[in-house]
């Protein structure tokens, strides 16, 4: 069976909520401090302009909400979180529930996507939303305070989504979602073909040196069979 993005049934619920509360716990992500229970957790997924989980058959794997990012004036711009259990870490679903959630964002009406809280330490999503195409918009200073009672920084992210891009295709076919430095690993061969031209130019200018020092020897011998006739 296929996975499958779908808005969210009662059913799925329980699971949805264990997911949740495992990031919830390990506080090294989301702002939320109080896990989910069986009657917060039906009232904080049913509130959202759009809970979609992502499944194969009955089993849910990963999911996401959407919603407002603030109210009024500002309510036309959305905010998103993302949840992939455990088990399913590292093959590519957050990038996938990312994108969907774009689309959905879209269909729904919104004009953009925001991260208001991306922690420094969360070095796995910050290189998603990098190679995806989002615009990090700047840093706050020890806006996070993580499971551990330590501050750590944070970072805002934006996609706009009437005048943005499409999202960047995958660095890496088998480990998506994992850190990858593309421009170290593009230095050496950028260099390789540097030093190839230039060791063309060097050629060529010691072929220029060669006949110029030919045609000046030939010159010289011209002007002394001169003299001598003279």
């Amino acid at each position: 069976m296929a996975l499958e993005f779908r808005p969210y049934a009662p059913q799925d619920v329980p699971a949805m909520m264990r997911m949740w509360n495992v990031v919830v716990e390990a506080g090294d992500a989301f702002p939320q401090v109080e896990p989910l229970n069986e009657t917060t957790a039906d009232a904080f997924f049913a509130e959202q302009a759009q809970t979609v989980v992502a499944c194969v058959g009955d089993e849910v794997f990963g999911l996401y909400i959407l919603h407002p990012n603030n109210v009024g004036r500002c309510a036309h711009v959305a905010n998103a979180s993302y949840v992939v259990s455990k088990a399913s870490r590292g093959l590519g679903l957050g990038r996938a529930l990312v994108e969907d959630s774009l689309a959905q964002a879209r269909r729904l009406g919104f004009r953009g996507l925001q991260f208001n809280a991306v922690v420094e330490s969360n070095e796995v999503a910050l290189h998603l939303y990098d190679s995806l195409g989002f615009t990090r918009v700047g840093k706050i200073p020890h806006g996070f305070i993580n499971g551990a009672g330590q501050l750590e920084d944070m970072y805002i992210y934006y996609w706009d989504l009437i005048d943005g891009p499409a999202p960047a295709p995958e660095v890496s076919a088998e480990a998506p979602d994992e850190p990858c430095d593309e421009a170290a690993q593009l230095v050496p061969e950028n260099r390789q073909k540097g030093e190839k031209k230039s060791k063309k130019k060097d050629k060529g200018k010691s072929k220029k040196k060669q006949k110029s020092q030919k045609k000046d020897s030939a010159g010289k011998k011209s002007a002394k069979k001169g003299t001598k006739k003279k």
